[in-house]
């Protein structure tokens, strides 16, 4: 006899879908987040707040539901809307027009809150709908004796919100039922008293605390109150629809964020959790996108800690790691992946782009449908760890270095949101480090210091779908052939481009070390202006009042030969010649000389000093004249004896100042002299010392040889620039001592030339009070014109003889000429809107021929464009391009006309990209090349002040462009002066 049977499921299976099913915390956030997604939410965020019971929410402004919909959708597991293709109502779209690409694909995602805590509270309102509300405790879930029809859930509808304050009780008194039953159903009540029974008995004998109890103690009124609620924008009105969970007996890993402890006082398990956590949730919406890209621009996702009032922001859009910041990483690898795994796409190395590569997959693919990857996109880009081989700033290394621990990481995204767990520190799904860790140098990309990642979608790459618990894509054969295409492009790259074997890396990392020790130079010599400055203010306040005491006694002493009734003896004085000299040692003394160009604040005390100064050296200078005169009208000691006591006393002076100086010196030399051997000695050791713990926990097995050999090279990279920045600084010191260089003197002289360069750059501030002064003025000199014109029109429509008939023809001549001019101004103006336009360069043409129409053809010069420079287009702002145009063409103006050609030409021309603005002049002399572009460089006779063609290459840089002289004669267009400008994002050139 055939009997049948049916599945019988306990009320467990919830939570191993859930809780245990879910890899971590963090994980089950970004489920949730895109269950927000499906749900056509803008905003969804996470609130974390602190208090005796901790609670966090999770609210968001999606389309919500009905009290149908949570009974129907949100309580049934499985449900068909993720597995089947169904588009949402446009009415439920929240004015979002665009369709979004479903996110879930098991109908199980909403069960990952349960990983966030114990006790929750769904609330849910659609437009123009009533709210409802479901109250559950994760922890019945857990008991493996209760069947899952067994448990009824508490749900209720409120129209208003106090009414969901007063129904809480009688819902939690509901939700008890669970426990204690609740006499609607006998069979229930007793098959629900005997599985807690059971449970406790076996929690009992495993010494764990009753869950039944925990559940029993719980106070439902003291765990949501009004500032958990007001953090949904439907509570606070200012969105008509929504969903949120009020979750009660929160995680551990959201709790580690409402601790108030620094990180030096914080637990090493908190820490962890918070990198782990940031790790995994920023960037969780693909900021690695440009402009003209299809995004997901309008959903947002952020984390926020209360701490009573205090709101700290853990995570949001707006310091995520953008694509600004991405597109100044020195290396990028970004291009399209084919289906059968071929790579088009551009290379940055070492700051430079390299256009139109390809990199095809290691073999020729064979695919069946359930291996086929698809087509994908590659944006990655990192950087050099060690900053003197970077063609980075050290500002930017410094941004990179910070930004690496939070949005570091090669990651996936699936349409633009980010697929678990790639891009964390513990995964390494495209073995980047694996790789690194044989040889640093050959594979150069580091997981931790890399940005952005690889971007595939549900559409093309169907057989790369997520593991149940989001810890992965699933291992197939397509996800296993989608690895080795994307290492395959990272080794190629490395190999040509950046890694040791590229002759780029071998010329680039030398011009980045000259460039870094320049950098340095220049670090130090900010560094001795500041020690300078602070050495003369400190001596002006420390001498001032010993040097006016100097000045004040030699004023004394002058008064006292002026006293026509004193007569000094010849011992006398000698003996007077003796103290001047004293004097004048103290006065040297106090000489702050040499001092730095610029002294800021304490200019004016400088020169009070220095008066002092310099009249105590008159006034001994006199004084030293009497004597000597008054010496040599006396005849009463032989000369030489005079002469032997005034050289001993000088000599004495001297001689104290050399006991004085060497001492200060034995004492400096002896002190840096012991921090050198210290300096040494940690050298020596440190190393050592770094890498020894980690020899242990290799010999213990505490971690791999992997990880072990990638620290080795990291440590030995690190620890030999700091050998390198720490000792050559002595090094190069002593040998300018050995050499006897002031080293001191000339650097304040490299500082103080330093100085008077950059006062010819403040001359250039005053160039631009012409467009300031175009700004205040334009205004009301375009309504004089407008006055003017409408009075030379009445004069003109009057009746008037042939005299002021062509007098007036003249005067309206005038006018128009005034005010074309006037309006060729208008680009040279600051302020107002900097507006971005596409111009062509027709468009640019146009306005130089008209600008310059009357005088190009009174000298007779043909001023022309070529096909391809007409058809280019570029995305720029006029003010920033039509007054480099003016400037090139009308230099070639002035000198085009010394050509020895029959014709005058001036020509507008493109070719490889590059625009050029060529003319048949006598060309630049090539030994003035190089000053070209220098501020107030001139060659003209007259009327040239040296600050155009500085002021082009000036106002091309702030847009990224760049302007330079063509000495190459095959490469000029015309045979005299081609001036060539490299345009970023240039666009039509045929």
């Amino acid at each position: 006899m055939v009997s049948s049977a049916v599945f019988q499921t306990r009320a467990r299976t919830i939570d191993h879908l859930g809780r245990e099913q879910i890899a971590d915390c963090p994980t089950a956030i970004s489920e949730l987040w895109k269950n927000a997604f499906d749900a056509y939410a803008r905003n969804v965020s996470l609130h974390i707040f602190d208090g005796e019971i901790p609670v966090a929410t999770l609210v968001d402004d999606g389309h919500g539901m009905s009290l149908q919909d949570i009974r129907q959708k949100w309580l049934t597991v499985g449900t068909e809307s993720k597995a089947t293709i169904s588009e949402t109502p446009i009415e439920d779209r929240g004015g979002i027009q665009q369709e979004r690409v479903k996110q879930g694909q098991k109908g199980i995602g909403r069960l990952s809150c349960a990983a966030l805590g114990k006790l929750m509270l769904l609330v849910s309102k659609k437009t123009n709908s009533e709210f409802s509300a479901c109250l559950l405790d994760w922890r019945l879930f857990e008991n493996p004796f209760v069947m899952l029809q067994d448990i009824k859930l508490p749900l209720v509808e409120f129209q208003t919100r106090n009414e969901l304050i007063s129904q809480l009780p009688d819902m939690f008194d509901a939700l008890m039922g669970n426990i204690w039953g609740d006499g609607e159903d006998e069979g229930r009540d007793q098959r629900i008293e005997s599985a807690w029974q059971l449970f406790h008995e076996q929690e009992l004998s495993e010494e764990k605390d009753s869950t039944k109890q925990a559940i029993e103690n719980t106070v439902i009124n003291a765990c949501f109150t009004e500032r958990h609620f007001d953090t949904w924008g439907v509570w606070n009105g200012h969105s008509s629809q929504g969903t949120a969970m009020f979750i009660a007996d929160i995680h551990d890993d959201l709790k580690s964020h409402i601790s108030i402890d620094s990180s030096s006082d914080a637990e090493g398990a908190d820490i962890r959790a918070k990198e782990r956590f940031n790790q995994t949730l920023a960037s969780f919406v693909n900021p690695f996108l440009r402009e003209d890209e299809p995004s997901v621009t309008d959903f947002k996702t952020s984390v926020v800690a209360w701490n009573g009032s205090l709101q700290r922001i853990i995570i949001d859009s707006l310091h995520d790691f953008n694509i600004d910041k991405f597109d100044q990483l020195e290396h990028i690898i970004e291009g399209d992946i084919d289906e059968m795994g071929q790579f088009r796409g551009r290379v940055k190395a070492f700051g430079d782009w390299h256009e139109n590569i390809t990199i095809s997959p290691k073999s020729r693919y064979k695919f069946r449908k359930d291996t086929h990857f698809g087509a994908f996109q590659i944006r990655l880009g990192t950087y050099e760890v060690i900053l003197k081989s970077s063609s980075l700033s050290e500002s930017q290394h410094a941004m990179f270095e910070d930004n690496k621990s939070v949005f570091g990481g090669c990651m996936v995204y699936r349409d633009h949101l980010r697929v678990m767990p790639y891009g964390r520190e513990d995964n390494d799904f495209f073995e980047i480090e694996k790789r690194r860790s044989k040889n640093a140098g050959m594979y150069v990309f580091t997981n931790r210091a890399c940005f952005g990642g690889v971007y595939i979608s549900k559409k093309n790459n169907q057989n790369l779908k997520d593991k149940a618990g989001r810890e992965g894509i699933i291992d197939n054969k397509a996800s296993k052939l989608f690895r080795e295409v994307v290492e395959n492009i990272l080794i190629e790259v490395a190999k040509r481009f950046i890694g040791r074997s590229s002759d780029i890396r071998f010329e680039k990392i030398a011009e980045n070390k000259a460039r870094h020790e320049a950098e340095k130079a220049l670090a130090d010599k900010k560094k001795l202006l500041k020690k300078e400055l602070k050495r003369v203010k400190l001596s002006i306040i420390k001498d001032m009042p010993l040097l006016l005491e100097s000045k004040n006694e030699l004023i004394d002493i002058t008064n006292k030969f002026k006293n026509s009734e004193v007569n000094l003896n010849q011992d006398e004085l000698v003996s007077l010649k003796h103290k001047i000299n004293e004097i004048d040692g103290n006065v040297k003394s106090y000489s702050l000389s040499p001092v730095p160009r610029t002294l800021g604040s304490v200019e004016q005390d400088y020169r009070d000093y220095r008066k002092v100064e310099t009249d105590s050296i008159e006034l001994i200078k006199d004084i030293n004249a009497t004597i000597n005169n008054a010496l040599d009208k006396l005849i009463i000691k032989e000369d030489i004896d005079i002469a032997e006591k005034d050289f001993q006393s000088k000599a004495g002076i001297l001689h104290a100042k050399i006991r004085k100086l060497s001492a200060e010196g034995r004492d400096l030399l002896k002190k840096q002299s012991a921090k050198f051997e210290e300096k040494i000695n940690l050298a020596n050791k440190e190393y050592h010392q770094k890498i020894s713990v980690y020899l242990d926990d290799l010999a213990a097995k505490r971690t791999t040889l992997e990880k072990v050999l990638v620290i080795i090279d990291e440590e030995y990279q690190e620890h030999e620039l700091r050998i390198n920045q720490q000792l050559s600084p002595y090094i190069s010191a002593l040998e300018g001592l050995d050499e006897q260089i002031d080293l001191g003197g000339l650097a304040l002289q490299t500082v103080n030339e330093s100085t008077k360069l950059k006062k010819q750059v403040e001359q250039v501030n005053a160039l631009a009070q012409l467009g300031i002064s175009i700004e205040i003025i334009g205004h009301e000199i375009e309504g004089f014109d407008l006055t003017m014109e409408r009075g030379l029109k009445a004069l003109g429509e009057s009746t008037l003889d042939n005299h002021q008939t062509n007098d007036l023809s003249k005067v309206v001549q005038a006018h128009q000429s005034l005010s074309d001019s006037w309006r060729f101004l208008s680009p040279l103006k600051l302020s107002g809107e900097k507006v971005r336009v596409m111009l062509t360069g027709d468009d640019i043409y146009s306005y130089v021929n008209s600008f310059f129409k009357s005088r190009l053809e009174k000298a007779d010069i043909k001023f022309s464009q070529t096909d391809s420079f007409k058809n280019l287009s570029i995305y720029e702002m006029p003010s920033r391009i039509y007054p480099v145009f003016i400037n090139l063409v009308n230099n070639s103006r002035y000198w085009v006309k010394d050509t020895e050609e029959s014709e005058k030409l001036i020509t507008l021309d493109v070719k490889d990209n590059l625009v050029y603005v060529s003319d048949n002049g006598p060309g630049v002399h090539p030994e003035d090349v190089d000053e070209l572009f220098s501020i107030f460089f001139s060659k003209k006779q007259r009327g040239g002040r040296g600050v155009g063609l500085y002021l082009c290459r000036q106002n091309l840089a702030v847009g990224g462009h760049e302007i330079y002289y063509e000495c190459n004669r095959e490469n000029k267009v015309l045979s005299g002066a081609n001036f060539v400008i490299n345009f970023k994002g240039i666009k039509n050139v045929g």
